[in-house]
C-alpha cells in the first residue's frame, strides 16, 4: 500500500521519535511561547492601550479635586474606559495567555507604587497651597507611567527570552 501522506491509524506502525526530533519539538515549543509572551507584551504595551490606561489613572486620580456629587460622575467615564479597556483584550488580543504569579505581583507592587507615588505627590502639592494638587500629581505620576513603560516592556521581552531558554 502506498504512503498517502495521512498518519497511520495502527500505532505500531510508527516509528519511534528520535533525539533529534524530540529537541527540534522542544526547541519549536520554546519559540512559540516566546512569541506569544512576546505578542501579548506588544498588545498590553502598545500605545492605545497605554493611552487607555493612563486616561483612566489620571481620570480616577484626578478626581479627588472634584466636588462631592461631581466625584462620583467620574464613576461613569472610568467604568466606560474600562469596560473598552475589556472589549479590546477579549476580542483584539492576538494571544490571551492566563496571567501568571509573578506577573500580578509585578503589576500589584506597580499599582500600589503609583497610587503611593500619587498619594505622597499630591499631599506635598497640598500642604505648598496649589489650588489642584490632585489634578497636577495626576498628571505627574501618569506621565512618569508613560515614560517608564517603554523600558519596562524592553526588560519584559528579555526576561520573558531568558525564561524560555532555561526552560528546556
Amino acid at each position: 500500500m502506498a504512503y498517502d501522506g495521512k498518519r497511520d491509524r495502527n500505532p505500531f506502525d510508527r516509528q519511534a521519535v528520535t533525539a533529534a526530533d524530540a529537541q527540534a519539538a522542544l526547541e519549536d515549543i520554546r519559540r512559540r511561547q516566546e512569541q506569544s509572551g512576546v505578542a501579548e507584551l506588544r498588545f498590553g504595551l502598545s500605545r492605545s492601550s497605554l493611552l487607555t490606561a493612563a486616561l483612566l489613572l489620571f481620570i480616577s486620580f484626578a478626581s479627588f479635586d472634584l466636588p462631592n456629587p461631581w466625584g462620583g460622575a467620574v464613576l461613569v467615564p472610568g467604568l466606560l474606559l474600562v469596560a473598552l479597556m475589556v472589549v479590546r483584550r477579549t476580542h483584539g488580543a492576538p494571544v490571551r495567555n492566563r496571567l501568571g504569579a509573578g506577573a500580578a505581583l509585578v503589576g500589584l507592587a506597580c499599582g500600589i507604587a503609583a497610587f503611593g507615588l500619587f498619594r505622597g505627590l499630591a499631599a506635598a502639592l497640598s500642604s505648598g497651597g496649589v489650588p489642584t494638587p490632585h489634578l497636577i500629581a495626576a498628571a505627574v505620576v501618569v506621565g512618569a507611567c508613560l515614560l517608564v513603560a517603554p523600558r519596562a516592556r524592553r526588560a519584559a521581552e528579555a526576561r520573558l527570552r531568558r525564561r524560555a531558554e532555561r526552560r528546556y
